[in-house]
């Protein structure tokens, strides 16, 4: 019967060490200990790390429970399928072959799930493999032209593969034990098992994906890539397959729509065929980018060591005002391009696996909604993005993006110079409110002069904002029955943070796992 100590403060000691010291035990009395889980605690005056051991005992561990320790339970079988990743699936006989639009998150691990139920199924992106598709990328930042269908957002891995791959959960347990261990088992460090801020980083999942690739096809799954849908193909009331842009029909279901949040076109086409959606609120703002030895200092008063570079998390919800926080934090890392079509700036942030960039950035977004797009149906939160992203390319009339000093922006004043910036295709000094809605503007203030009382020189004149950040989530979301159907047109199953069911790489992942487990039941 192990046990799981949770929240322990760890230290240079062997696990068995520590174990033995919050159990009230002599060390021999520890047969085993381990780290399953551990995150830097920066709340102290020194930060150190914190994490959960499990721990097997000689003999006694019955007794340990009777006493009822802060932070010990026993070891339990989902616990275990977090630390091992096997969780069989129920395999069957499959009449038809069910078809996943999109290779992001969602759309992979649900391909990867009904494979392993036996299921031959078909797996199609519109964009590049992972391999083609950096080269994309870096051509277009190095001032190529914008590939439409193979860019930032579009391509195998989706918008994560581009977005410092950041696995965020307290969980590691059960199904998202699954997702963890075959990221593990296929290149990813093993420390994802244990931080509770883990990231994948994007250099690593530029290796992971063609593994789980070619997993996927040696299970008997297909991959087609440049493989855009137009069309999904309706029958008497059911979605029966897809058309692609090349003309070809394919015939299968279930359908799985996991095409992302930025796939207008695809959403577009859902709605077409009559599936039901509502339209829902997103967060909107900029990046705020810092030296990365700002926020090491904010954090590690004490001096930073041995630990990693500082990472923050904050939320500003004043009474009666618009609710702000950071999103998608990078330490070490850069401001990227995240637009996939012309005429439009759109940023995002990443990190590659070592975060030894001298910048660190973050989103600083205000939550927005049907009363500001001015209407309420399922387009018009993506009507709302397309505006602002559209007056940031009017601001600067390059793919140069906007940007303000914090003290600036918080003057209401034009910033003189701007600082050295990560950014590829250079910073603008622009006032931001020619970009961004005066409440997205109100809320983004109060938020950054609570964010200073937290992070000395947040909100200092060594803060550049770049603008605009405005694809963090989808802003609509299709309906769905208990079987994860569409209400309004069965055979269709939209998945995913495009389909408004994820929010991030392990949100996104598990949704496809979910769906797959739908199916596969």
């Amino acid at each position: 019967m192990p046990l799981l100590l949770q929240n322990v403060v760890l230290d240079d000691r062997e696990p068995a060490a520590i174990a033995a010291e919050a159990l009230g035990l002599p060390v021999g009395r520890v047969a085993a200990a381990e780290i399953v889980r551990r995150g830097v605690d920066a709340r102290a005056r020194v930060a150190l790390w914190r994490g959960n051991l499990r721990v097997e005992l000689d003999q006694g561990e019955a007794a340990v429970l009777r006493q009822r320790l802060p932070g010990v339970r026993e070891w339990t079988e989902r616990d275990q399928v977090r630390r091992t990743g096997f969780l069989p699936a129920n395999r069957r006989s499959w009449p038809t072959r069910p078809i996943v639009v999109g290779a992001g998150p969602a759309g992979l691990f649900a391909a990867l799930r009904l494979m392993e139920a036996g299921a031959p199924v078909l797996l199609l992106e519109r964009g590049d493999p992972v391999e083609r598709r950096v080269g994309v990328v870096n051509g277009f930042w190095r001032g190529g032209a914008l590939d439409a269908e193979s860019n930032l957002l579009f391509g195998e891995g989706g918008a994560g593969t581009f977005s410092d791959g950041k696995v965020y959960t307290r969980r590691r347990d059960g199904d998202l034990g699954w997702i963890f261990r075959h990221l593990v088992d296929a290149g990813a460090d093993p420390s994802v098992l244990e931080e509770s801020w883990a990231h994948l980083g994007t250099d690593k999942i530029r290796a992971i994906l063609p593994v789980l690739r070619q997993k996927l096809i040696d299970g008997g799954g297909e991959v087609r890539f440049r493989a855009r849908m137009t069309d999904l193909l309706v029958r008497d009331g059911r979605c029966v397959g897809v058309r692609l842009a090349s003309g070809e029909e394919v015939a299968g279901g279930p359908v799985i729509v996991a095409a992302g949040h930025s796939a207008r076109d695809t959403i577009d086409a859902m709605l077409r065929a009559g599936a039901a959606a509502e339209v829902r609120p997103v967060a909107i703002g900029a990046r705020v980018e810092h030296p990365q030895a700002i926020i090491d200092t904010g954090l590690y008063p004490k001096g930073r060591g041995e630990l990693p570079p500082a990472s923050y998390r904050l939320a500003h919800n004043p009474p009666g005002g618009r609710s702000a926080y950071t999103f998608c934090m990078c330490p070490g890392g850069m401001v990227v391009p995240a637009q996939n079509e012309p005429g439009t700036n759109v940023v995002n942030g990443m990190s590659f696996a070592a975060r030894r960039a001298v910048w660190a950035n973050s989103a600083v977004i205000v939550q927005v909604g049907p009363a500001d797009y001015g209407a309420d149906d399922p387009r018009a939160g993506q009507r709302f993005q397309d505006q602002i992203e559209r007056a940031a390319f009017r601001a600067t009339g390059s793919f140069a993006a906007p940007a303000q000093r914090v003290d600036d922006f918080l003057a209401d004043r034009l910033s003189a110079d701007l600082p050295r910036s990560s950014y590829p295709f250079g910073i603008q000094s622009v006032d931001l409110r020619a970009v961004l809605p005066p409440s997205i503007i109100e809320g983004m203030k109060g938020a950054l002069l609570a964010f200073d009382q937290k992070i000395p020189g947040f909100a200092s004149a060594a803060g550049v904002l770049i603008a605009p950040e405005t694809r963090t989530t989808s802003p609509l979301r299709f309906l769905r029955s208990p079987s994860f159907e569409s209400t309004t047109l069965p055979g269709l199953i939209p998945s995913g943070e495009g389909a408004g069911w994820g929010g991030g790489i392990v949100s996104a992942a598990h949704d496809g796992f979910c769906v797959a487990e739908k199916v596969i039941g």
